[in-house]
């Protein structure tokens, strides 16, 4: 019988997101891949970062959906089936009380880059089996985490694959805000009262998914210690839309558009760049890829841009099919 990998659970306790502002755990449960044959060799793996997209947390990638591959067999199928050589796959939880972190330090939210930067990945070198090197590819909100890190983080991450990633923010997000204010009503157009009803509010429907995007965004991106009690700014008025410009630059700062020019020298140091979109995204997403591939084409780096005919969920497990094989190369060569 053919050996197949298998799905552990790690624990951490982090000293990181301890006494982070929203409360939220500090002890926090992970899976990870370990892939055929590691219990019964000696051989150290690369290791790759999977970062899920808002609401979601490192569980998230193992849900059984009908019809579909788990994450698990699409990762077997690779390795027993299609021949890449095994890598050990790590979902972190980064999950906050607004739905996300964006992977970033956040003093309204908490420190998620410090968390996997300096805490997680020595953490996974001390527990298993691994060669030192690592990538990082995530979908949506883990997209645009996977291309941050490794463009902060090149000594980290050495490959990155950005699938869907939020990016061209005056499309992605500014284009939410007549969406926002609409629903914005149902809370007297008070973000105060939205953020306190959070957990309580009921049903969590459109209304509720579009204002919390707004307000988690805005903690990840524009966080601010001086606005009482929250701690951070909207990027524009809930009641008119008018934009609030110094909100905004802070948001525009994290635009992976914006971040080519400043982290180019580290982006030149990866082994490998991985964007792609599909051009139905519900979310504009192609928008900001063909930007920031335009961008990354404009200072001579060299990366790998695909297009795909789909919307924004669909068909991202089968682009990872594309991408994960070429970050394991990227790492066992670089």
């Amino acid at each position: 019988m053919t050996e197949r990998g298998r799905i552990v659970y790690l624990e951490h306790d982090s000293a990181v997101l301890k006494n982070n502002p929203l409360g939220d755990p500090h002890r926090r449960s992970f899976p990870v891949y370990l892939p055929p044959g590691y219990e019964s060799s000696s051989e150290r793996y690369p290791v790759i970062f999977g970062l899920v997209g808002f609401t979601g947390k490192g569980q998230s990638y193992l849900n059984w959906r009908f019809g579909f591959q788990t994450f698990e067999e699409i990762l077997d199928e690779l390795i027993i089936e299609r021949g890449m050589p095994g890598v050990i796959y790590v979902m972190p939880d980064c999950l906050t009380r607004y739905g996300g972190s964006q992977y970033v330090n956040s003093s309204a939210v908490g420190n998620y880059d410090d968390y996997i930067v300096q805490e997680l990945a020595p953490f996974i070198d001390r527990e298993l089996r691994t060669t030192g090197r690592r990538g990082v590819i995530g979908g949506s909100s883990g997209g645009i985490g996977s291309f941050v890190l490794a463009a902060k983080h090149p000594e980290v991450f050495q490959a990155f694959a950005d699938h869907s990633g939020d990016s061209g923010f005056e499309s992605c997000y500014l284009n939410d805000v007549p969406a926002v204010v609409q629903a914005m009503e149902k809370w007297e157009y008070s973000v105060e009262k939205f953020v306190d009803q959070i957990e309580s509010y009921s049903p969590k429907d459109d209304a509720y998914q579009v204002v919390l995007n707004a307000v988690a965004m805005s903690a990840c991106y524009a966080p601010n210690p001086d606005t009482k009690p929250l701690g951070f700014d909207l990027p524009f008025d809930p009641y008119t839309g008018a934009l609030r410009p110094d909100a905004w630059e802070k948001f525009r700062a994290h635009d992976p558009v914006n971040m080519v020019e400043p982290l180019q020298d580290n982006l030149r140091k990866l082994a490998l760049r991985f964007i792609d979109c599909g051009k139905r995204d519900q979310y504009h997403l192609y928008l900001g890829a063909r930007q920031l591939h335009q961008k990354l084409d404009e200072f001579g780096i060299g990366h790998t841009f695909d297009e795909y005919d789909s919307d924004h969920f669909l068909l991202r497990k089968e682009q990872k099919k594309k991408s994960i094989p070429m970050v394991v190369r990227a790492l066992r060569e670089g």
